[in-house]
């Protein structure tokens, strides 16, 4: 009986021992997160505070606020004019911050539409599949089939010959449909058939996992099955595409206002603040360059957050 002890208590010291190298040292330093997701997360904390409270903010001028004497370029960076002052003796700075609320919203609003209706479409088509795959899929690639930047500005330019039209529908105008809204309303569209895309692949793969099939034997119905097996498996994907496509729209916005086709002056837009002020970049190379480095910067941290998220996650496909 001692032997038999003896070898039981030397079992159960192995197994400890086993045990504790498979655990990980609690002496151990943890992983570190990466620079840029630092940078990325800090610098739209900094830049979220000023866009919201901007009109609140004293260090803030108005969007449209003329200084005397500032006009056709006469400030530079400095402590009064941290960015410099621009052809109407503007802020650039207070600019940069106000075209930072349009970009931001515009782009968000846009990007959870296209999530909202491309994520569904995502889900049915790839739980599905047969023929309602297919009909999805002849819908998405028809508006991937055209180029955006072509399409987004005929389609703004038809929204503005109806807003100045007398066109009704239904006893309403289109007097609302502001180029605010057309830019949303064509960002909104543009970014359905890429979500639906990713989603329909992720949906593919969560709908063969072991869990969804076990819930499928256990009678579980379809409902069931997507909002409570798959749609919260989704999430992290979601997260992922909606950091990646609030970055591409930025770029886009930035690049329709640069060939007229955003928001119309004296709103602040960064492109159009680039686009009015570069045939001065050599004596004011300020209000061309201080946009443009607000907009890649913007753009450059929410695709480092994006790209966190889906090495984090492992998401493969989150890429529009």
């Amino acid at each position: 009986e001692d032997g038999m002890s003896d070898i039981v208590d030397d079992s159960r010291i192995e197994m400890e021992a086993a045990k504790a190298e498979m655990l990980p040292d609690a002496g151990m330093p943890r992983r570190k997160l990466p620079i840029g997701l630092w940078f990325g997360v800090g610098w739209l904390a900094l830049l979220l505070f000023h866009a919201v409270f901007a009109p609140w903010l004293p260090w803030v001028r108005g969007e449209n606020q003329r200084v005397d004497g500032a006009g056709n370029f006469a400030f530079g960076p400095g402590a009064d004019f941290w960015f410099g002052s621009d052809q109407l003796g503007k802020d650039v700075f207070a600019r940069c911050v106000y075209g930072a609320r349009l970009a931001l919203t515009l782009s968000t609003v846009a990007i959870l539409v296209g999530v909202i209706v491309g994520g569904t479409l995502g889900m049915i088509a790839g739980f599905f599949k047969g023929k309602t795959d297919r009909a999805i899929a002849v819908f998405t690639d028809s508006l991937l089939a055209f180029p955006a930047i072509v399409i987004s500005a005929l389609i703004i330019g038809r929204f503005d010959a109806l807003a100045a039209s007398d066109t009704e529908f239904f006893g309403f105008g289109f007097s609302w449909l502001t180029r605010r809204w057309s830019v949303c309303i064509i960002f909104a569209l543009l970014s359905i058939a890429p979500v639906a895309r990713i989603v329909r692949a992720q949906t593919l793969s969560l709908a063969e996992r072991e869990y969804v099939l076990a819930s499928r034997s256990l009678g579980a119905r379809t409902p069931r099955l997507l909002f409570l097996e798959i749609l919260p498996n989704l999430v992290p994907a979601m997260v992922s595409v909606i950091f990646t496509g609030i970055a591409i729209l930025l770029a886009a916005e930035g690049g329709l206002a640069f060939i007229g086709y955003s928001v119309k002056p004296p709103s602040a837009s960064w492109g159009l603040m680039i686009n009015e002020s570069r045939n001065r970049i050599e004596t004011a190379w300020w209000a061309t360059i201080f946009p443009a480095l607000m907009l890649f910067a913007t753009v450059l941290a929410f695709n480092l957050i994006g790209e966190w998220f889906s090495r984090r996650f492992d998401i493969r496909e989150a890429s529009l």
